[in-house]
């Protein structure tokens, strides 16, 4: 059995602070944890929808059978794998829930090449940014609500997808100049955009 992902609530500002202030996040099950690639929430992609990601077709007989993925990891994984053609680690990849082990299983993928997986991996993450929080309400809703703030992946340890420093850090101005590319974070803002530019 699944266990319950943690409960949404607003992004949290501390009391000294204002609505310019970046929303950061990092892990799941912390503070504003709904904007981590690893937080539980079911949505579904065509496989049609991931071969334009991908450049091909992934599966040319069935394109528009949606797949089912427990969360934004997962997709991006299974793009990954789908990138080079590699239909068995996609199945792995489908076969667990733990987006660890979905990563890991990524990065066995067969034929991979970096440049080429560069060419088309912040795409495929905001298209799944936007599959996730469109088809969830309640993560639409939040990631609504934090208007034209800078989202911010606080990954002390990723200069690509977060800006490789801490909160905290990243709250000193000097350390500003400092920060990593945030491609997540942007991601959701491209997302953030897209959902707001298409409300019903």
């Amino acid at each position: 059995m699944q266990p319950s992902p943690p409960p949404v609530s607003r992004p949290k500002t501390p009391p000294d602070a204002n609505q310019n202030d970046p929303v950061f996040f990092f892990k799941a099950n912390e503070q504003n944890g709904a904007f981590c690639q690893w937080y539980p929430a079911t949505f579904t992609v065509t496989k049609q929808e991931m071969s334009d990601l991908v450049g091909h077709e992934i599966d040319p007989d069935d394109p528009w059978t949606p797949i089912y993925f427990n969360c934004a990891e997962q997709f991006m994984m299974y793009c990954k794998a789908g990138r080079f053609r590699d239909k068995t680690t996609q199945q792995l990849i489908l076969a667990t829930k733990d987006p660890k082990e979905q990563k890991r299983i990524a990065s066995k993928a067969k034929g991979f090449d970096a440049q080429s997986w560069d060419k088309i991996k912040s795409q495929v993450v905001v298209a799944g940014s936007i599959a996730k929080f469109e088809q969830n309400p309640k993560l639409r809703n939040l990631l609504l609500d934090t208007r034209d703030r800078l989202l911010v992946e606080a990954a002390s340890e990723d200069r690509v997808w977060g800006i490789g420093l801490t909160a905290k850090e990243a709250m000193i101005p000097q350390n500003r100049k400092e920060w990593g590319e945030n491609r997540l974070g942007k991601a959701l803002m491209e997302a953030r955009k897209h959902l707001r530019d298409n409300r019903v």
